[in-house]
């Protein structure tokens, strides 16, 4: 739009249910075209309407002229607002129709997966099924206003686009927090969901495992029936159009063991073993050792590289922005879209770097698949926590700019390899919004849930010295620069209480000096001096009459301890 043309209408719109369609992903590849599946609708509708010279986005930010995500991360959040010189009813009908043609985009794409695979509609259904299932199911809802019925001035500012912006996401809230949508028939719902229609037979990997000889494993799939949502999540990686959409012919979204044991998945580890670049079949972590064992022919070699607990761990990474509603209404909100615009793609590449994998990108919202820890090409270790303070400070930089009361909150739910994948997603939401988004935000909420069901958390505040000193004590620890002894964590829990009441830096230093003393401690006073420290920032900074904040702190300290203890192969 020119700047001289009359605005008559905004509209807001929004879509869903993301996290229902989240839920029932048992693979990361479900789990990927889960998100982006809804940023590719986004985008699509966007796309049809920006081509349009009567209307322009306030939110998201929107290129002119447009130019189509090409990367694997869903760019695009679950709502959009715009204005335009339309009257009320005309903008009605574009919003509709692009909703509606993007729509149709994707039951065709479904019907056109149906005949690639070789898969088959049953119960009388067709491509008029599948649309009719996800017209019930995916709640496309907008809002349109007349300029007249904001009662705001029709001035093209900043400050009153931001304003508009503000009165907009209210409906979009009250839209979202109403939804209805039906589900199928007890006997003939979808075999992974369970809740929609199913209507598509096709052949699934159906994942038993192996015997504990290792003996057995399932080498062909089984014939089950899926709802439109989970067949098109399920066989995403082989449509066309997936394909052509992100510039990619043999793309796969990586396993979670591809992910988590990237430091072992070497270019030979890999080429021992025909499962790990097979597209549909998964591997487990036996076949990774006896690959590890079959390349490095000294055994002490392959037991030191297996000995580590992380690479049998994933991390799911979620993240925030913190005060963005308050501050909506006193920004420019197109400059302050952009500023998003940029962090996300500086984030992408972070998350990259990091050997991670972003399911989604939308702004200030991210959740991606991170490994614990690595080793990188130039030998350094590298570990979540760290990319997690490097989001942070890369938003201050890209989003608060020094001037907007606005941060990152995160939240890192770390796994066992064969934890299922819905409940691991909710514990990282709840690490994010119960956790580190509680009190004054700007947090790490970190749990770590080990195989034998046993649990650590705790919680950081970025910028936060004890933050810091943790996140270099742990990567030095995982690449063996400093070493405490076995005995160290016991040793402080039995003297938690002393721990609590150390009044001043000196009877800490004695306290360290009396308890490891032993000859056999000189060869670790690298590591325990780093502890030392470790518990100098968090315990002396509290006075001790704050005797309840003290135990506390203290414990929290022992469960980091327990934390680096583990991953670094420890029981």
């Amino acid at each position: 739009m020119k700047n001289s043309t009359t605005i008559n209408s905004y509209a807001g719109f929004t879509i869903g249910p993301i996290y229902g369609v989240f839920s029932s992903a048992r693979k990361t590849r479900e789990l990927w075209f889960a998100s982006y599946f809804f940023s590719w609708f986004m985008e699509k509708m966007i796309e049809q309407l920006s081509k349009n010279n009567e209307i322009d986005f306030l939110s998201p930010f929107v290129t002119k002229p447009f130019k189509s995500n090409e990367s694997i991360s869903g760019k695009y959040h679950d709502r959009f607002i715009l204005q335009s010189s339309f009257n009320k009813e005309d903008l009605f009908k574009q919003i509709q129709k692009a909703s509606d043609n993007t729509l149709d985009f994707f039951a065709e794409l479904i019907s056109s997966l149906v005949i690639k695979i070789g898969a088959k509609y049953i119960n009388g259904a067709n491509e008029k099924t599948v649309r009719d299932i996800l017209n019930s199911y995916i709640q496309r809802n907008f809002v349109v206003f007349d300029t007249n019925d904001i009662k705001l001035s029709t001035e093209s500012t900043s400050s009153e686009k931001s304003k508009i912006v503000k009165h907009i996401n209210k409906y979009l809230d009250s839209m979202e927090e109403n939804r209805f949508f039906e589900t199928g028939i007890q006997s003939k719902t979808c075999f992974i969901c369970r809740d929609l229609p199913a209507n598509i037979e096709a052949n699934v990997w159906v994942k038993s495992g192996a015997t504990k000889k290792e003996t057995k494993r399932n080498t062909s799939p089984s014939k089950e029936k899926l709802c439109p949502l989970c067949f098109m999540k399920y066989f995403a990686h082989m449509s066309e159009e997936v394909a052509k959409k992100i510039s990619k012919s043999e793309f796969r979204f990586p396993t979670i063991l591809d992910i988590a044991s990237v430091e072992l998945l070497t270019e030979k580890v890999k080429e021992q073993n025909p499962l790990f670049k097979d597209r549909e079949k998964d591997y487990e972590f036996q076949d990774i050792e006896q690959a590890v064992h079959e390349t490095h022919t000294k055994k002490e070699e392959a037991d030191s590289l297996l000995k580590k607990a992380y690479p049998k761990y994933f991390a799911i990474l979620q993240a925030d922005g913190d005060n963005i509603g308050k501050e909506v209404g006193n920004i420019d909100s197109v400059s302050f879209s952009y500023s998003l615009f940029n962090f996300a793609n500086t984030a992408e590449k972070l998350i990259k770097s990091y050997k991670g994998y972003p399911v989604y990108i939308g702004g200030d919202d991210i959740l991606a698949f991170v490994p614990v820890a690595f080793k990188d090409d130039d030998g350094k270790t590298k570990t979540v926590i760290d990319l997690a303070i490097e989001l942070s400070e890369k938003y201050k930089e890209f989003v608060a700019q020094n001037t907007l009361k606005t941060t990152l909150s995160v939240g890192i739910n770390i796994a066992y390899y064969k934890f299922p994948l819905s409940l691991a997603l909710k514990n990282t939401r709840r690490q994010l919004f119960e956790e580190a988004k509680k009190d004054e935000k700007n947090a790490l909420a970190l749990l770590l849930t080990k195989h034998s069901g046993h649990q650590i958390g705790f919680k950081f505040r970025f910028g936060s010295s004890d933050i810091k000193s943790f996140s270099e004590l742990l990567r030095k620890t995982l690449a063996g620069d400093v070493d405490f002894p076995h005995s160290l964590h016991y040793n402080l829990s039995r003297y938690k209480t002393v721990m609590a009441n150390i009044p001043d830096e000196e009877r800490l230093e004695a306290f360290f000096e009396n308890n490891f003393n032993e000859p056999e401690h000189s060869k670790f006073a690298s590591g325990i001096n780093q502890v030392k420290n470790c518990f100098k920032e968090v315990i002396l900074s509290v006075p001790r009459e704050q005797s309840e904040q003290r135990n506390n702190y203290v414990k929290e300290l022992l469960s980091k301890l327990a934390f680096i203890k583990f991953l670094r192969g420890e029981k």
